[in-house]
């Protein structure tokens, strides 16, 4: 037992600290300021404590004085780190600070020192050291606090326990207890062993602090793309369903649009039975009437597919898209309903080269379509319907109006357009703009609506793609 006393203590905590700190500034070398700080702080206690056990070989200014100034700021640096966690920079402002209060509390003890008080050498460092451990124990508290992280509560109580320890060396004030840093009483041991191996968990349950926080971080980033993943996939049912309601609201102009191509063909068809039973079935009739067969089951046809493709449910595609395929499709699509409505409808002129965007066809043409079939509605409650669509560059956006001579928006409509669930309409889900809006901040773009002295314009922006 001879060889456990005081100083075997601090040379086996110094080299602990020391390796611990050395091992921790390769693990946390890109990791944020906190990490920094506890790195730091490790290695001056490892340092300061390694200074004490030389202290008969070395100056007291460099082994008492400066040895307890930066063990100190060791305490500051760890109640920093626990309220930077997750910080990347460092507060150069407040280590300056750190380091001119440091030099000021070493002429304090080199002061003390030279005053030939041991009392007076003893009591000022326990008061600070157990101050500054009461102090990180209390941002430990508030870290645990604001984190949630139990192990924090932990290192409440081990900081606390510290700073206890090191307001007990200061009783040799009252009850004249020697307590020397290298004195090999047993009360000396008992009080520094204590210390000791509070420090030395300190240490653990720092990294077992961080270990925790990266789990949590990485829980709640799973846990978010998971409702970011289900929210998607719910927009995608309500987009499909929306869509679907808008469908069937134009039931009638479809049925009316297909009706004509199956007449057509159906005409065609008797014809041909009628030749054949008179038997004047001649060559350029059979031709004329299987030519307008085909281009009436051709028409029905595309009828069927576009409206296939508009309610069709497929994963979110991020890929080049031309609009001007997109906007024809729309216009085609919408086409029954507005000779139906008597809607004067001003179509644009497209370029002959290619619009690019970044998104997904399908859901583009829902934007497109929810608007237009936003301004239709709108007109045919006025007797001047005209509906135009302009497509404009402005820098690097594509820039979509639909502009109509509607009655416009009310306030509480220009307000709350576009929020879910939010409609004027006597029927509908009140999610086409909403839908609509969600679907653009995917890809980049927005919707915004605005009154006109004519009527109303709503106005899609779309980054244009870079293609190669």
């Amino acid at each position: 037992m001879s060889s456990y006393n005081a100083q075997s203590l601090f040379i086996f905590f110094a080299l602990f600290s020391l390796l611990g700190g050395g091992a921790s500034a390769i693990y946390f070398k890109r990791l944020d300021s906190s990490a920094r700080y506890w790195v730091l702080a490790t290695l001056l206690q490892g340092v300061t404590c390694m200074a004490t056990v030389f202290r008969q070989d070395l100056p007291l200014f460099w082994s008492y004085s400066v040895a307890i100034s930066l063990n100190a700021a060791s305490l500051v640096l760890m109640g920093w780190g626990l309220l930077r966690i997750d910080q990347q920079d460092s507060n150069w402002h407040k280590l300056t600070g750190l380091g001119l209060a440091s030099l000021i509390f070493t002429g304090i003890l080199e002061y003390s020192r030279m005053l030939g008080s041991p009392s007076l050498m003893l009591i000022l460092p326990g008061l600070v050291f157990g101050g500054l451990s009461l102090w990180t124990a209390h941002h430990a508290h508030v870290y645990g606090q604001s984190s949630g992280n139990r192990i924090a509560w932990y290192m409440r109580w081990v900081m606390a326990g510290v700073g206890l320890l090191q307001l007990l060396r200061i009783q040799v004030a009252w009850t004249g207890w020697d307590i020397q840093s290298l004195g090999r009483e047993a009360w000396t041991l008992v009080i520094w062993t204590a210390i000791f191996m509070l420090g030395m968990l300190r240490y653990f349950l720092y990294i077992a602090i961080r270990v925790q926080d990266s789990h949590h971080k990485k829980l709640a980033m799973i846990t978010t793309l998971a409702q970011e993943e289900a929210s998607r996939r719910m927009s995608e049912k309500l987009a499909r369903l929306e869509r679907q309601q808008s469908l069937g609201v134009m039931s009638a102009s479809f049925a009316h649009e297909l009706n004509q191509p199956l007449a057509n063909t159906l005409l065609y068809g008797e014809l041909l039975q009628d030749q054949l039973k008179s038997g004047n079935l001649t060559l350029d009739t059979s031709q004329a009437a299987v030519e307008g067969i085909i281009s009436n089951s051709e028409r029905a046809g595309q009828i069927i597919r576009r409206i296939r493709t508009f309610i069709q449910s497929s994963a979110l595609q991020r890929e080049l898209v031309d609009l001007r395929g997109v906007i024809t499709e729309v216009l085609a699509l919408i086409d029954p309903e507005i000779r139906q409505s008597n809607i004067e409808m001003d179509r644009p002129v497209l370029p002959d080269t290619p619009i690019w965007v970044l998104g997904d066809a399908v859901q583009l043409s829902q934007v497109l379509f929810n608007v237009l079939r936003n301004a239709m509605e709108s007109v045919v409650q006025v007797q001047t319907r005209c509906i135009r669509l302009d497509v404009g560059q402005e820098n690097r956006d594509i820039v979509i109006e639909v502009h109509d001579t509607g009655t416009g928006l009310s306030e509480t409509a220009a307000e709350q357009a576009g929020d879910p669930f939010y409609t004027t309409k006597i029927s509908g889900l009140g999610m086409g703009l909403s839908i609509s809006k969600t679907i653009l901040v995917q890809f980049g773009g927005q919707l915004s609506l605005i009154n006109t002295e004519q009527g109303a314009c709503a106005q899609i922006v779309l980054p244009l793609a870079t293609v190669a």
